[in-house]
């Protein structure tokens, strides 16, 4: 009887090892990633969001993650209105049962068409209801990991630091704004007792791109749209 039990416990294990799907090639999730840019460059936002499971996570370089449609839609919004653009190349793309991942590069480009970023990413998705959407989105910059230009500090006036304050939140508009015009990266001040005095470090990778922004209607709109006292602006240059 003992030798017996022994043999059916080696069968169910047999058994359900070879039931295990196998990890195998997926052209179908490689096309999604395709698709994924087609959307976004076409400015559909919400099919973007579409390629999503209602509960996705979203995990952007140097902000929080994002969890669920709304939040991932206003973050692809803030991309698509700062004019970019983007590209998606697929390294890897498989899927087992009704799980699958996908890793691959991407670039992002300015309206001039100059790369605004680049990096790599890995996705995982899951068939739900028949259909593949992606579960978890982590992407990060080759860009981000340190000063890459000029270091430019901007201190101003503003007439309502919360205006302010609020258009330069993670992954705002603002931000990807100025990334799309030659600044890699910014970082935010206050003064803790005078609100209304304000700064910038920023990253130039740039310059004349980013002088020309400045110096252009959209960057006297965008001064105009946070209320920046242009004349009260002091710009400092990092020195050798």
């Amino acid at each position: 009887m003992k030798r017996a039990g022994w043999i059916t416990v080696f069968l169910v294990v047999v058994i359900v090892g070879c039931a295990a799907p196998q990890a195998q090639d997926s052209p179908e999730l490689a096309a999604l990633g395709d698709e994924w840019g087609k959307r976004f460059n076409a400015g559909d936002i919400d099919g973007v969001v579409a390629l999503y499971a209602e509960d996705a996570r979203l995990l952007p370089p140097n902000g929080e993650m994002l969890v669920g449609h709304d939040a991932i839609r206003t973050d692809f919004e803030g991309l698509a209105a700062a004019g970019l653009t983007g590209t998606l190349e697929t390294i890897d793309a498989m899927v087992a049962g009704d799980m699958g991942h996908r890793v691959g590069t991407y670039t992002l480009n300015a309206p001039d068409g100059a790369v605004a970023d680049r990096g790599k990413y890995i996705e995982t998705w899951r068939r739900i209801d028949g259909e593949w959407k992606m579960t978890n989105d982590i992407y990060n910059s080759d860009l981000a990991a340190g000063p890459s230009g000029t270091l430019m500090i901007a201190a101003h006036e503003v007439g309502d630091p919360a205006v302010w304050l609020a258009a330069w939140q993670e992954n705002s508009a603002r931000r990807q704004e100025f990334s799309a015009h030659g600044v890699a990266s910014t970082r935010v001040f206050q003064h803790p007792e005078n609100q209304s005095m304000t700064g910038l470090l920023l990253d130039v990778v740039d310059m004349e791109a980013f002088h020309a922004f400045l110096e252009s209607e959209e960057g006297a709109a965008a001064a105009k749209a946070d209320t920046v006292d242009l004349g009260a602006t002091i710009v400092l240059h990092e020195v050798d």
